[in-house]
């Protein structure tokens, strides 16, 4: 496939090649022996600008302010990241009347960064609660990154006019200019340095990509 990794069908909001990338892949089935391996037979742009319109410089058009109160440095990230969940909440509500859809999945915004928040303030030696789901410590934080994730972006490209990033640009956005971003390298971090081996690999290969450690 021409797609970067995660975009299996290609970038979002482009259904007549999701379309052909399916069709492609059902036809496969009546292939008379297999293994079957197959390149998508058309070079297809990442960009997501739409035919007629000129390219943009995608930003977040929302600016996080840092809080003033006296708090330690990790009450003061903590701080600023549920003010960033707050004021980007509306957005993301907004999708989901638009849609009636999420890549969201396991963990809603105020469960997904209360879970994060709590285990970068808590105890090490007192694992923080996993509401309503029967998970590891490890599976819980991965899936609450993953979720936290998905609704930044959909948060950030609901506001009306806002145009969709790239991924790069998003990711530049995400891992760089949010407190999301250090909460989950801070997250990273501790799990590193953690007694279970769970939440080392976790830490080590789960959380953070590559490019942006």
């Amino acid at each position: 496939m021409p797609f970067e990794l995660g975009r299996s069908l290609g970038a979002p909001e482009n259904p007549e090649i999701q379309r052909r990338v399916l069709m492609m892949a059902l036809d496969l089935l009546e292939a008379s022996e297999g293994p079957v391996l197959l390149d998508f037979p058309e070079e297809i742009a990442e960009s997501l600008d739409k035919p007629g319109r000129e390219p943009g410089v995608w930003a977040c058009p929302v600016s996080f302010t840092p809080a003033l109160k006296k708090e330690t440095d990790l009450e003061k990230l903590i701080s600023e990241f549920k003010l960033e969940v707050a004021t980007l909440r509306p957005w993301y509500d907004l999708w989901l009347e638009k849609r009636g859809r999420s890549a969201v999945g396991n963990f809603d915004p105020d469960t997904s960064s209360g879970l994060l928040g709590r285990y970068v303030l808590g105890d090490p030696e007192k694992p923080p609660e996993i509401p309503g789901m029967d998970l590891s410590l490890a599976v819980a934080l991965r899936l609450a990154a993953q979720d936290l994730k998905a609704f930044y972006f959909e948060a950030a490209i609901s506001r009306p006019g806002a145009s969709l990033p790239e991924s790069s640009k998003f990711n530049r956005w995400f891992w760089n200019e949010t407190a999301a971003g250090r909460v989950l390298k801070t997250v990273k971090e501790r799990c590193i340095n953690e007694k279970d081996d769970a939440l080392r690999i976790t830490g080590a290969k789960l959380l953070i990509p590559l490019d942006q450690t």
